[in-house]
């Protein structure tokens, strides 16, 4: 459950929320530093409404987002890690109720992609607090049971008491992160995959879409049934990443005990407040709803009476700082001051924060201020807290608030992971260059007890983006691995564990230039080979090859142009020194066998 800035934008935009409000109201966790499950390379989906999100509000901690799936009129299934959070040192404790919620939609920044949300009843799980050993044992497993149905009329989705079989096509949802350069999540995104493996504790399964941070907890489909609950990941989002599934049909027990529960009801008088207190299957009848006439507090159902314009209507507290819509669609939240406000009748402006403007009406964060040298539309923040999402900063005004701007107006400082063109950008004064697709960021010093924040880790005493990499990403030095061991195999630098415990699947213990390590399984460079996926570079040209129009060969390995690309072969004997890309008949062949590979993986990948 690891927050990028939207999901950190989300969880502060959720805290101060009153849970339990009216059905139709919009009122509204990756624990293990290596689990790693919205849906990479999948697709938007406003459909599949039986997966729901299922967010820690941070009430008690650091706050994070995950996905569920309603298999049950009040039974949410989602991962065991989702409903724990870390505590240090490895311990784990259960996540407060009233700090979890599950809420309906597609889209968690967007008023009108949320349909509903509720606290949970009950919360229960496979026995023991959460450790790292029930991921391997499949018992990343938890229900959450719901206090009254969601709105809407959701159909839930049924799950299988059998294992699927390899070659299954499946189907994954999630909320998590669609994109790893930008770490946009929030969004409900489905992605196919196939079937890899199953047995009683897990399922493996991949292909075209990959599950991400944000995902964990969510259902993978096959043949229309819940088999499996998005668990953890090894490797990162990607197609080298192995995604496993803790496997359902070994929880029957528990799953068709929780599918037994109603939520009971013991009768009181009826009073305004969201809830069904008479037991009548009908919620406040006779109270006045949000924006109505009204004559005292008692009458509107979750908020006050108040006058607006003139006029005693129905209100109800809102924070205009939050990133995701507190108001029904129609109301919007009216700024009474920094970090209160009220919601009124009347829809946001088109305007985004950075926009131009006249008036608050313009803003679709419904506050017109002055700032970077005009009257500019700009959602209240707290300078602290960097919660404005994206590559937007909060700008400190004079008015006791910060302002959500984008980076390109910010005339302050800026803080640690902010966006930046130079050094003299960043409160750090450093402004560290970007890495592969990932844009320049202001980063500080780092080491011993001065850490770097999620997201980043120190890189000789400075922090650099994304998380120490696990086994087989790549890597430049040491401090980029979580095992603090990078090395080179191939060619190319990746992290690599010590052989001691014994090596994970996919992975074999080889000797390498700092003795014996755990390398991705497959045929070293050079080694004849028939097909792609006998090596570890999945490159097959009559040898194990790998393209090196960017990176050198290895010792003992030239770099010959093959069509529009070149490929590291076995060095030739033709006295040159082998660094020349020689033209011995076994590297020409080589290299025609490495065009024609290539060729046909191209028009594979075009069809």
């Amino acid at each position: 459950m690891s927050l990028g800035a939207p999901l950190k934008a989300l969880v502060f935009g959720l805290c101060a929320l009153t849970l339990g409000f009216a059905p139709g109201c919009v009122d509204e966790p990756e624990p293990a530093s290596y689990i790693e499950s919205p849906v990479i390379n999948g697709s938007r989906t406003t459909s599949r409404r039986w997966t729901v999100a299922v967010v820690n509000l941070g009430l008690s901690g650091s706050g994070g987002l995950c996905t569920g799936t309603l298999i049950g009129d009040y039974v949410v299934l989602t991962a065991k890690h989702c409903v724990y959070e870390d505590r240090g040192g490895r311990t784990w404790d259960p996540v407060p109720r009233p700090s979890l919620a599950v809420i309906s939609g597609h889209d968690l920044f967007s008023a009108g992609g949320i349909e509903d949300m509720v606290a949970p009843w009950e919360v229960r799980s496979t026995p023991g607090n959460y450790t790292d050993a029930d991921l391997e044992s499949g018992n990343d497993v938890a229900l959450i049971l719901l206090p009254r149905k969601l709105t809407g009329n959701i159909p839930p989705r049924q799950y299988s008491t059998n294992l699927p079989r390899s070659g299954d096509d499946g189907l994954i949802v999630g909320f998590g992160v669609n994109n790893t350069r930008t770490e946009e999540s929030g969004l409900k995104y489905e992605g196919n995959v196939t079937v890899f493996g199953a047995n009683f504790n897990l399922v493996e399964a991949g292909g075209s879409s990959w599950t991400c941070q944000g995902d964990s907890g969510g259902p993978l489909i096959v043949n229309s049934r819940v088999v499996g609950v998005t668990s953890f990941g090894i490797g990162g989002c990607g197609s080298r990443s192995r995604h496993f599934f803790a496997s359902v049909a070994r929880h029957s027990a528990m799953i068709e005990d929780a599918l037994t529960f109603e939520p009971p009801c013991e009768p009181m008088p009826e009073v305004c407040d969201g809830v069904d207190n008479d037991c009548n299957d009908l919620i406040d009848e006779g109270c006045t709803g949000l924006g109505d006439p009204c004559a005292r507090d008692e009458e509107c159902i979750n908020g006050s009476c108040a006058d607006v314009g003139g006029s005693q209507l129905c209100v109800r507290d809102c924070d205009p700082r939050r990133a995701i819509p507190m108001c029904p669609v129609g109301f919007h939240c009216e700024a009474l001051g920094c970090g209160t406000g009220r919601c009124i009748e009347g829809a946001e402006g088109p305007k985004p924060d950075g926009d131009e403007c006249a008036n608050s009406q313009e803003c679709a964060s419904n506050r017109c201020t002055m700032i970077a040298g005009a009257m500019r539309c700009g959602r209240q923040c707290d300078p602290e807290a960097a919660d404005c999402g994206g590559t937007n900063l909060c700008e400190t005004t004079g008015d006791g608030c910060g302002t959500c701007l984008p980076a390109a107006l910010s005339t302050q400082p800026r803080p640690f992971g902010a966006p930046c063109d130079e050094d003299g950008d960043c409160a750090s004064g450093m402004c560290a260059p970007g890495e592969g697709a990932a844009e320049p960021f202001c980063t500080r010093r780092c080491g011993g007890t001065d850490i770097c924040l999620g997201g980043f880790h120190c890189r000789e005493g400075v922090c650099v983006n994304g998380d120490p990499g696990g086994p087989g990403d790549g890597c430049l030095v040491d401090d980029d691995c979580a095992s603090g061991n990078c090395t080179d195999i191939d060619g190319d630098r990746i992290c690599v564990t010590e052989c001691g415990d014994g090596c994970i699947d996919g992975f074999s213990c080889v000797p390498t230039d700092v003795g014996d390590r755990c390398v991705p399984d497959g045929l070293g460079l050079g080694a004849m080979c028939s097909a792609g996926e006998e090596c570890r570079t999945g490159i097959c040209a009559g040898t194990c090859t790998r393209i090196c129009d960017e990176a050198p060969c290895p010792s003992g390995f030239d770099c010959i142009p093959a069509g529009e690309v070149s490929g590291c072969f076995p060095a030739s004997d033709s006295g040159d020194g082998g660094g020349g890309g020689g033209c011995s008949a076994s590297g020409s062949a080589g290299a025609g066998w490495l065009a024609l590979v290539l060729f046909v993986v191209g028009r594979r990948r075009r069809r």
